[in-house]
């Protein structure tokens, strides 16, 4: 006997809609993730062919050619609405899951001013020419109809959406310009990380602010007649749980971790931990008048903050929400929007003008103003000025709610999917040196160790930087002290048993490398677990940001082939190591 399931008084899904339910979530799915493997062959972002999935299956595409096939297969009201749009709601709210648990605060405030530099000038800029123009022209920036009686709300979204970053948009980036281990992409990473935290917070208000509507007599009030809490409310109960969950919470996040881990199955105990405490805070922060997402944001970054999770747990967190959940709500973003019909060149123009020159324009003030070359701070600003994911489901809750137009829908999306496309080349482009450097001519029969007797981080790094200093003739105590403090700030296991401290010294002019391999391996926290078996020293100038970029840079494309790594550690001398190193960077792809 098949039982309905109940989903709002008086709808049911039936039998029907169940079949209809699967078939649409197969279609979005499977084309979602074709096209998003499409797009990462041509060297794109995957969220590009995700997105450009729904459009072909939405009213651009599919209800041009075939209305009855795309009213059947999505349809727009009834129970099987609903249970996909539940499932949409949850897409976005673990995306942004994965989003807070990329944000290290931590290691963002160990950057100190310049972190907090870059993202404040990046931010502030950017928000207020967008308040700016939204104030100065609500009709041509598209002011939604749920926003005409609180222009206020719709002109802190507009300077919020062209001053957001994406945190793992930028992180992809760094990563494929082998940059995520580097000092510049931590500074990176710790700007955005500000910057998205600010941003969240402040979107969080924009949606309390939404609330005021519903209660005409402007007297506040505990809670509002649909049960949701009043504006003040609403505000008072976010900061209360902000700083619970940035404080307290984070503290019992972290010490749950390893009770969890030492108790149940990996990775599915800690898996459903982590998912557990999101969607509660989810729903806490729905329930409160400010949208789920922040919730699970919030969780994110008191979760990530933990030691206790792992980067192999992190990435599984990862793969797992990714390839699943995030091409469903990418793609669902073209099923409900003509993309044709709210395309305004105009407006798209203005956008873009606004969150480009903002963005890179603040974050290479604030890059110059911590000491950066133009060169370096213009990659600052360019690496800052992806804005991806988080754009986009920005403007996907800011239709949700009718405070844009679908016209300013449309022109966010793209200037989102632009940015993430420019930032990677002009990030190339601004750090390429013009000579091919080869990591073997760095390096002499000194600089190799080849045994390690250190058998954790601490004793390697100190092993190593021993080495450095007797080369250098310097204190090895201080070189050891940078390297360390270095460390603790980001582990620097880049996986595949590589890892490479670093650090950056007034006291030298050039690079230099010290190489030790481990015959057991040391555990740097890599992403994939492994142990690092070969572990590169990096000591750069502290005036000198790109020589660093580039032997990380080195490393990771001489040691990307298998057969090179296992031919180092087979090497029976310093002379056979550096045969190898030769070889292996005569066969490295050239990334940049």
């Amino acid at each position: 006997m098949d039982i309905p399931l109940t989903l709002a008084s008086g709808t049911a899904l039936e039998p029907s809609g169940v079949t209809v339910l699967f078939l649409s979530l197969a279609v979005l799915l499977g084309l979602a993730r074709l096209l998003g493997e499409i797009a990462r062959r041509l060297h794109q972002p995957s969220v590009l062919g995700e997105i450009l999935a729904g459009v072909l299956l939405g009213p651009t595409v599919l209800s041009q050619i075939s209305p009855s096939v795309y009213a059947f297969v999505f349809p727009s009201t009834g129970a099987t609405f609903i249970a996909l749009e539940g499932l949409f709601i949850t897409s976005a709210a673990l995306l942004l899951l994965v989003a807070g648990l990329e944000v290290d605060l931590t290691a963002a405030f160990r950057q100190g001013k310049a972190a907090i530099a870059v993202s404040l000038l990046g931010l502030v800029i950017p928000f207020l020419l967008g308040v700016v123009a939204a104030q100065w022209a609500p009709g041509f920036m598209g002011i939604g109809e749920g926003a005409r009686d609180n222009q206020l709300a719709f002109t802190l979204f507009v300077g919020i959406a062209v001053s957001i970053t994406a945190l793992p948009v930028i992180a992809k980036i760094l990563i494929d310009l082998n940059m995520f281990k580097s000092d510049m992409g931590m500074l990176i990473m710790s700007a955005a990380t500000i910057n998205d935290v600010v941003g969240w917070i402040v979107f969080a208000f924009i949606l309390a602010l939404l609330h005021t509507a519903a209660d005409p007599s402007g007297v506040a009030v505990a809670t509002q007649a649909n049960g949701v809490p009043s504006v003040g409310m609403t505000i008072t109960l976010t900061i209360v749980f902000l700083v619970f969950m940035l404080s307290l919470g984070r503290y019992l996040l972290h010490r749950s971790l390893p009770f969890v881990q030492a108790h149940t199955t990996w990775p599915g105990g800690v898996l459903s931990f982590v998912l557990v405490i999101a969607l509660g805070c989810a729903a806490f922060t729905e329930w409160i008048g400010v949208h789920s997402i922040f919730g699970a944001f919030i969780a994110g970054v008191a979760m990530g903050a933990s030691s206790h999770l792992r980067e192999r747990t992190r990435e599984t967190i990862h793969q797992f929400i990714t390839n699943i959940f995030a091409p469903l709500f990418f793609a669902s973003i073209g099923l409900r929007v003509n993309f044709i019909s709210a395309f305004d060149p105009g407006l798209i123009l203005v956008v873009l003008l606004i969150a480009c020159t903002g963005k890179v324009s603040g974050c290479f003030l604030g890059a110059k103003w911590t000491g950066m070359s133009t060169r370096e701070s213009s990659a600052v600003g360019f690496g800052m000025a992806a804005q991806g994911a988080m754009g986009i489901i920005l403007g996907q809750l800011a239709r949700a709610a009718d405070l844009i137009t679908d016209e300013l829908f449309v022109a966010i999306i793209i200037m989102a999917l632009l940015t993430s496309l420019v930032s990677g080349p002009m990030m190339q482009k601004l750090l390429r040196r013009p000579t091919k450097r080869v990591l073997a001519d760095l390096l002499s029969d000194r600089q190799f160790i080849l045994q390690l007797k250190a058998v954790g981080v601490r004793e390697a790094i100190a092993e190593l930087s021993q080495r450095a200093a007797e080369i250098l003739d310097l204190d090895p105590a201080m070189i050891d002290r940078e390297v360390q403090h270095r460390e603790q700030t980001m582990s620097t296991g880049i996986g595949n048993g590589l890892a490479v401290p670093h650090a950056r010294l007034t006291e030298i002019k050039k690079p230099m490398v010290v190489i030790g391999r481990s015959p057991h391996g040391v555990d740097f926290n890599a992403p994939d677990g492994r142990t690092a078996r070969l572990i590169f020293l990096l000591l750069t100038p502290r005036d000198d940001q790109t020589s660093q970029i580039e032997l990380l840079r080195l490393i990771a494309t001489t040691f990307s082939n298998e057969e090179t790594y296992q031919r180092a550690l087979d090497a029976a001398s310093t002379t056979e190591f550096l045969a190898v190193l030769r070889v292996g960077d005569s066969e490295a792809p050239e990334h940049i």
